[in-house]
């Protein structure tokens, strides 16, 4: 019984006991070793140790916890971390080589790498008058690490310019005064459908004319020394907006031709007279890759697409594009951006002299006569040019022995007052290719105008007409002839060349008669 007794104290002892160890306060769990997923958790810095919530109290006796912001319901995988390297020192100088491509300007690639035409042609000891050359290695300087550039499956700059026209007209003209200058003289352009036939080389007979007579006009000047220096070539819009134009009826010579099938453009030629404002200004096209080297001219223009200025800038001696030559042109006041840009021909002039872009040259001109030779009835010309914008008119006017230029039903004048008049109209039969040239943000395709060679011509003066054809191997101004061969003699004064594709039908009494159909 007294064993009895005794047990039975012992196991009241041992529930007291356990009874009191578990009323006592339960300490936090402490978790001393991280689990993997903390890395990822958005907690500060130096880990110390992550706590569970209590249930009761903390006790102060604990070291103080980091309470993490985030609890993952499943563990992610251990994070990778890719090491960040340091940035280059700034002091850094090592130049970049360039490797010039086809099509490639000194701007396009100033702007690829973020640095300036002056700052590149100083780097390569080169100047605005250098042609860069396809393959030719360029310093460009920068702080980054040398990089050569070799082909075009790398990086191959470029500037877009859908319609630089647009860019030039409603924007100041840039500040650079560096040269567009690009590519071999040898390459050939990659837009052609076909390769551009080249005409042989002529035996036309030589035209000479006494030191004193414009051979662009046969009349003679006060100073013979103005006949010594390049056509100034000016290219000057015709869409509605750009009308009326200035200075058109004092060229000695105006081109028209079409532009991207839906309207036409002028390159109006000034040697005898050099007016304060001609414009608006607007950007080159193909045709003047051939038309201005007839003349051996200076040809003004407000840019163009990249194509057709590296073309200019292989066969064109003095490029005044308006983008690198800013000198003398201006904006007319009070006008629109399709009207403002011009040109001052006696600041074009001065401009040509101090860069060494004008030289002496000896047209050959045309051959004139005071009295017409015959000829059919040519009192009205009517060219299919588009007619939503350039339908053309030509009407004789026996009073003052010109032709009055009439467009779209509407007299066409120019800005300093008179309607446009010629002494010559010449409408000038020659092919048009389509090319893969944008010229505009629309995707207008360029033309490609072959105005060398040999093509139908026809002549109207005093009201007549006569049917021959023009010729020039490129070198020389185009030798009007008689379809039997001898030359065809121009009224003095100016002219107007109509250029139109091969297959236009010119209307002689109405637009009835007149067809742009093939």
């Amino acid at each position: 019984m007294k064993q009895r007794v005794l047990v039975t104290l012992f196991l009241i002892l041992i529930v007291v006991r356990l009874a009191a160890c578990n009323n006592a306060d339960t300490p936090t769990a402490v978790i001393t070793t991280p689990p993997p997923e903390e890395a990822n958790y958005t907690a500060a810095s130096t880990p110390a140790a992550a706590v569970v919530a209590p249930t009761t109290a903390t006790p102060t006796l604990l070291p103080p916890m980091q309470v993490l912001t985030a609890t993952p319901t499943s563990a992610p995988p251990t994070a990778t971390l890719t090491p960040i390297l340091p940035a280059p020192s700034p002091t850094s100088s090592t130049p970049r080589i360039y490797v010039v491509q086809e099509y490639d300007t000194l701007l396009g690639i100033a702007i690829e790498f973020d640095t300036t035409t002056e700052a590149i042609a100083a780097a390569n000891n080169i100047n605005e008058n250098d042609f860069l050359q396809i393959g030719q290695e360029l310093i460009i300087p920068t702080n980054a690490e040398a990089t050569t550039i070799t082909s075009a499956n790398t990086v191959t700059p470029s500037i877009q310019a859908n319609e630089p026209t647009a860019a030039t007209e409603t924007q100041e003209p840039p500040n650079s005064s560096a040269s567009l200058r690009a590519g071999s003289p040898t390459a050939q352009p990659f837009d052609s459908p076909t390769p551009i036939p080249q005409p042989p080389p002529s035996n036309l007979p030589t035209i000479s004319h006494p030191a004193n007579v414009n051979p662009l006009t046969g009349l003679p000047v006060d100073d013979p020394a103005k006949l010594q220096r390049r056509p100034l070539m000016v290219r000057v819009g015709n869409d509605p907006a750009a009308r009326p134009q200035v200075g058109l009826n004092s060229a000695d010579m105006v081109y028209e031709e079409i532009t991207e099938w839906w309207v036409t453009r002028f390159t109006a030629i000034f040697l005898s007279q050099t007016p304060t404002t001609v414009g608006p200004v607007r950007s080159a096209r193909l045709i003047n890759v051939q038309l201005v080297p007839q003349y051996q001219g200076a040809l003004a223009h407000s840019g163009g697409s990249d194509p057709v200025r590296w073309e200019i800038s292989q066969v064109i001696s003095a490029n005044l594009d308006e983008f690198y030559n800013p000198a003398p042109y201006f904006y007319r006041p009070n006008e629109g951006w399709q009207t403002r840009l011009a040109i001052n021909a006696e600041d074009a002039r001065a401009y040509m002299q101090k860069k060494n872009l004008d030289a002496p040259v000896a047209l050959q001109g045309f051959v004139f006569s005071g009295t017409p030779e015959g000829g059919e009835s040519g009192e009205n010309i009517f060219i299919p040019y588009p007619r939503v914008t350039s339908l053309t008119e030509w009407h004789y006017d026996a009073g003052s022995g010109k032709y009055l230029r009439w467009i779209s039903g509407d007299p066409l004048y120019d800005f300093n007052g008179g309607q446009i008049a010629a002494a010559n109209v010449i409408v000038y039969f020659t092919e048009h290719q389509d090319t893969d040239i944008v010229e505009d943000t629309n995707g207008a395709k360029s033309i490609r105008i072959l105005v060398n060679g040999r093509g139908p011509a026809w002549f109207f003066r005093d009201g007549k007409l006569t049917k021959g054809y023009w010729e020039t191997d490129g070198s020389r101004t185009p030798y009007f002839a008689y379809e039997d061969g001898h030359p065809y003699s121009l009224k003095p004064g100016n002219t107007w060349v109509e250029v139109v594709p091969i297959y236009f039908t010119i209307g002689l009494n109405s637009f009835d008669e007149a067809s742009a159909k093939p």
